[in-house]
């Protein structure tokens, strides 16, 4: 604010005090020098008048308020390939939803058949974390359980570790770069690696996507676990495999393996110039403003994290995720996948020509970082995760708009046995209809 200027505030005390014989001089000689300060004093007046009446920036809804920049690194970055011009600006990770919390829509009765459903598991000890449902596009139910750490419960902002889930994400980053013209699938991998064994000079990208490459699984070997809590680097990780052969011809077999994929975040780095996470957050993450969603950086804890459990009261050991990197590093929240899944439906992160890539069955039904499949005549497109302390599972029924999300904070969790018996409530003729039990 603007106060007056004191040169006034002085002259006008001033002549206050002038003698009276000569009040008439004074004051006219005040009212003329008063005449000329306010006059030169405008632009100070007229410059508080416009502050006072500019209205006040509006805040930015918490779900939706911009990610902090991130911060460039010494590798020269390529200029973002700018998102369709038709493609209006990405909607807020819904934060009231069905079951959400206080204030949020009533559940419909398919919502509250699936919470009590839950909440039955929670009671027995067979869950905790949170599911989100919907149905024709529309959120059905979207509540935590259970609890997140020592009195702390889940919620639909808690974030809990992806594992696997994460493939996907790097699978279309993969395709993101095909998509500028960076690279094609059909490459070979010692293209983009240095140095790189003459065992993989056969293998191509679209073999470490679909689980084909003969690449032995480095979290198979026996030292991984009693080591899983020490943060590694992706080179670190790599060199555990490098100098093993290839367990059979590429194209040939499918075999699920973690390798793969730490590969596949290589060649993102080498190939946009840019870390894994960084990428994924200036790609994907802050421009569908997922802001809940990241790479897990593996101090211990996830702000708003939830902690892993073995079961309930039985926390698990911890697993540092630079160990897993490309392959299982990410966290998110209910909220921010099922951002994730409408983009999807869209060309928002992908054009339709490399969705149609990502969710093409190769070997075994397996796509770019999803399973593709027939279950009761219905298509879904799906991927379950598990490591140290988690369990998810990501359904999506692309031609019935649906999509069946769970993420518990215990790995001895059924995730995907939940999100099947779901499912077999919200379809006809039912998958199934008897609950799931733990493992």
């Amino acid at each position: 604010m603007y106060s007056q200027p004191r040169n006034r505030r002085r002259r006008r005390h001033h002549a206050q005090r002038a003698a009276t014989p000569v009040w008439r001089a004074v004051a006219i000689a005040a009212g003329a020098l008063l005449i000329v300060l306010g006059t030169c004093s405008a632009p100070f007046i007229t410059r508080r008048m416009q502050q006072e009446a500019a209205p006040l920036p509006t805040p930015l809804p918490a779900a939706v308020a911009p990610a902090p920049t991130v911060a460039a690194s010494a590798t020269p970055r390529p200029t973002q390939t700018p998102q369709p011009s038709a493609t209006p600006a990405p909607p807020p990770t819904p934060t009231l939803m069905p079951g959400a919390g206080p204030g949020a829509p009533p559940l419909s009765p398919l919502g509250r058949e699936i919470d009590a459903y839950l909440s039955g598991l929670t009671s027995s000890g067979q869950f905790q974390g949170a599911v989100l449902v919907a149905q024709n596009g529309e959120v059905v139910i979207a509540r935590g359980y259970g609890n997140a750490d020592d009195n702390v419960p889940n919620t639909v902002q808690t974030r809990f570790r992806l594992a696997s889930v994460t493939k996907q994400f790097t699978a279309a980053a993969i395709l993101a770069l095909q998509q500028d013209g960076k690279l094609t699938v059909d490459d070979a991998i010692c293209a983009y690696l240095d140095p790189c064994p003459d065992a993989w000079k056969p293998l191509r990208i679209r073999h470490l996507l679909t689980h084909t490459s003969g690449l032995v699984d480095y979290t198979a070997f026996a030292g991984f676990e009693p080591t899983e809590m020490n943060p590694a680097t992706p080179q670190e990780l790599v060199e555990r495999f490098r100098d093993f052969p290839l367990s059979f011809a590429p194209g040939t077999l499918y075999h699920y393996c973690n390798s793969n994929y730490v590969l596949l975040g290589l060649i993102i780095e080498r190939v946009s110039g840019m870390e894994y996470a960084d990428y994924l957050e200036q790609r994907f993450f802050v421009p569908l403003g997922m802001t809940n969603t990241g790479y897990d950086t593996s101090r211990g804890t996830i702000i708003d994290g939830a902690q892993g459990y073995v079961t309930p009261g039985r926390k698990s050991g911890f697993l540092d995720a630079s160990t897993l990197y490309a392959a299982g590093g990410l966290y998110s929240t209910v909220g921010d996948l099922f951002r994730w899944d409408q983009a999807l439906s869209t060309e928002e992160a992908l054009t339709r020509t490399q969705l149609e890539q990502m969710f093409t069955p190769a070997l075994r039904n397996y796509g770019f970082g999803w399973k593709i499949e027939t279950i009761d005549g219905r298509r879904r497109i799906s991927h379950p995760g598990n490591m140290t302390g988690v369990a998810t599972f990501f359904a999506r029924y692309p031609d019935d708009r649906a999509t069946i999300i769970v993420l518990a904070n215990m790995e001895y969790a059924n995730a995907e046995g939940i999100a099947n018996y779901v499912a077999s409530r919200m379809f006809a003729p039912a998958a199934t209809t008897t609950p799931p039990t733990t493992r």
